[in-house]
This record gives structure tokens, C-alpha cells and sequence, in this order.
């Protein structure tokens, strides 16, 4: 199967896991907490089936690693041909019946992520691209916002962000949090990383940054962002593929600003310890 057909099972699966979810918008059934601020309620489960679903009717001999798996199931990482799936991308909103969330599923191929879909069932919105071509909204080309560089532009900023549910990661995201409020014209806290990261592909937003997400919740929309035009890295302007959970994501404009924004931070705190 190659990128393209990838891409179309990606999206059909994804539209699949979405009107599942949107059926259970209110109605999330039973509620499982891993930790404070992180749930999993019973419709999450049942988006992921459809997903999984149809992804091994049409590829029965490819891995999936899903956010819900059993915690006793091995995992396969190392597999060729690798499904990363997020079936519901801001389970606090979808809990609350907050209408703000996404499907995200992606293809890692030998080690590469080649394909990226993220479904936003709401707005009826696919986000998608392959490695090395365009990225486009309901087919159609999407970019980066283009914008000058320099402190005012700064100041004009649209930024998201999501913090880390608990402990020290949290408290530092609260300083970076108030550094930035004072900084740009509007912040907001998003709720899904694959959405936030899609809404910078699309020119929505300027920038967003995030000391705590997980592979499941970045992937798909790592392959689209870069495909938009768009910058993303660790929290140190290091690579994500090596991230410990810090990505910075933003147009080329932006990225030096926020970057330099969280850095700042983090060296203070570490001047500090």
C-alpha cells in the first residue's frame, strides 16, 4: 500500500472513529481516571474499535499502537509498518460534552511517519497530508500564517497551549503561560494538541507549545504541520522525534519568539535548582 491509499484508509477510518464520537457527544458512558485531569470514558473505547476496525480489514499484517491499549500488551514499536491512533484528541472536552476534539491517526513506515489525518468530526474538518506533499483541509491547500518578523509582530500573536495535568512540569507551564499572557494578543488553553498543531498548519493560530503531550497526540499532525510550512521542535529547539514531551510549534516567524519565551523560563527554574 502506498502513501496515497494510506491516506485514504487513514481518512475513512477516521471518519468512521468521528461519527462514533459524535453520536456519544453528551452521552460519554463510564469514566476511568489514569491520573488527575486524564480520563478515559467508555465512547472513547468505542471510537478506537471502529478505528482499529477498519484499519486491520485492509491491513490485517500492520501494527497499531493505540492510546487505550490493555497495559499488559506488548507494544509494537519497532514494527515496519506502524498505526498510531488517538481515538478521541481532547477526552477532558468530549467528557463535558465540549464540542473541541479530534481523531488522529498516523503511518509510520521503517521507522518514518508518512501519513497524518486528523479528523475533527464537529466541524466535519480532515486535516491530512503525506511525507513530502502539501498539506490540505477537505482537499484543499492549507499554510502557515506568513507574517514579519520583530517584537510587534510578537505582540499581535494568536497562541495556544496545553498544560501537563500535574506536578513540577505544570507549575513551570504556568510561569511560561503568564510570561506569554503578557506577551501576545490572546492565549488560550486548546484542550487537543492534534487540533492546536492543525490550526497552526491552517493559519488559524500563530504558534503552540506544550510541555506534556504524548506520541499518540502529535504524530498525525507532525506530518501535516511541516507539510503547511511550519516549524516544530522540543521545548529546547531540538528535534520532536526526540522529544520527552515538550513541542514547540509555530510559522518560522513565530517559532524563534516562542521559543525563546519557554527557554527563558526553563532557565530560570534551572538557575534556581
Amino acid at each position: 500500500m502506498d502513501d496515497a491509499a494510506a491516506l485514504e484508509l487513514a481518512k475513512r477510518a477516521a471518519f468512521r472513529g468521528g461519527r462514533v464520537a459524535l453520536a456519544k457527544l453528551g452521552d460519554p458512558g463510564y469514566l476511568t481516571w489514569k491520573g488527575q485531569r486524564d480520563v478515559v470514558t467508555g465512547a472513547t473505547l468505542e471510537v478506537q474499535q471502529a478505528i482499529v476496525s477498519v484499519l486491520q480489514n485492509e491491513c490485517p499484517d500492520d501494527a497499531i499502537l493505540v492510546e487505550e491499549g490493555p497495559e499488559d500488551e506488548p507494544l509494537a514499536v519497532d514494527a515496519e509498518r506502524l498505526w498510531i491512533v488517538d481515538p478521541i484528541c481532547g477526552t477532558l472536552s468530549f467528557a463535558q460534552g465540549i464540542p473541541f476534539f479530534a481523531v488522529s491517526i498516523a503511518l509510520r513506515v521503517e521507522g518514518v511517519l508518512r501519513v497524518g489525518v486528523v479528523y475533527d468530526p464537529i466541524r466535519d474538518e480532515t486535516f491530512a497530508a503525506t511525507l513530502g506533499a502539501p498539506a490540505t483541509l477537505n482537499n484543499r491547500p492549507i499554510t502557515v500564517l506568513n507574517t514579519a518578523l520583530g517584537p510587534e509582530f510578537w505582540e499581535q500573536a494568536w497562541v495556544a497551549t496545553d498544560l501537563p495535568p500535574s506536578g513540577p512540569r505544570r507549575e513551570i507551564a504556568l510561569r511560561i503561560f503568564g510570561v506569554f499572557a503578557r506577551e501576545v494578543l490572546q492565549q488560550y488553553v486548546w484542550g487537543s494538541p492534534a487540533l492546536a498543531l492543525c490550526y497552526v498548519a491552517a493559519g488559524r493560530i500563530h504558534a503552540y507549545w506544550t510541555l506534556d503531550a504524548k506520541p499518540w497526540d502529535v504524530a498525525a499532525a507532525c506530518v501535516i504541520l511541516p507539510s503547511a510550512g511550519g516549524l516544530i521542535t522540543d521545548a529546547d529547539g531540538g528535534s520532536w522525534l526526540h522529544s520527552d514531551g515538550s513541542y514547540v510549534a509555530a510559522n518560522p516567524a513565530s517559532h524563534q519568539w516562542a521559543l525563546r519565551g519557554i527557554k527563558g523560563v526553563q532557565e530560570h527554574e534551572r538557575a534556581r535548582n
